[in-house]
């Protein structure tokens, strides 16, 4: 099995020696071995690449990964701290839920989740909105997907002021 987990400024890349193996992350730009602790090394912007070169094979991707870059861009947006976690949080969630790759969810995934949320989690239109917000971020803005556009805005719940 090949596992790929998040490092300081790239993915790390594991698995028992294989030929085949060696030979397809070799034809990755910016590959390096690391002798003493045994293990590759990719750029991150090199992640679709790395996982198309082993597609069809037994990979298991850390969560961290996927999530790297939504962090990285949103502190360098200057975003505030909690909003930072309650993005990572929400995509983080919904990946669990799926157990898919940020790749291979479609706008049916999406509706389904908030879906979810509203029904059985029972959250609030404020909690439901900072979900989208998240996942509309990551999809659109790091991933540059557009499928995450089409989910309509839950209704706020209006109070009746008392008389």
């Amino acid at each position: 099995m090949i596992k790929i987990e998040s490092g300081k400024d790239a993915v790390i890349v594991k698995f028992p020696y294989n030929p085949d193996y060696i030979a397809k992350i070799k034809s990755i730009k910016g590959y390096r071995w690391h002798p003493n602790e045994k293990y590759w090394s990719v750029p991150y912007s090199e992640l679709k690449n790395l996982l198309s070169a082993f597609d069809g094979e037994k990979v298991k991707v850390d969560l961290s990964v996927w999530l790297y870059e939504l962090g990285k861009e949103l502190i360098a947006r200057k975003y505030s701290r909690r909003t930072v976690k309650l993005y990572l949080h929400h995509n983080e969630e919904f990946l669990k839920f799926w157990n898919k790759t940020p790749y291979q969810v479609s706008n049916d995934d999406v509706v389904d989740y908030l879906y979810y949320l509203a029904e059985r989690k029972n959250c609030s239109a404020s909690t439901l909105n900072i979900a989208i917000n998240a996942l509309k971020f990551y999809y659109g803005e790091i991933l540059k997907r557009r499928f995450v556009y089409e989910i309509k805005r839950p209704k706020k719940i209006e109070s009746c002021p008392l008389s």
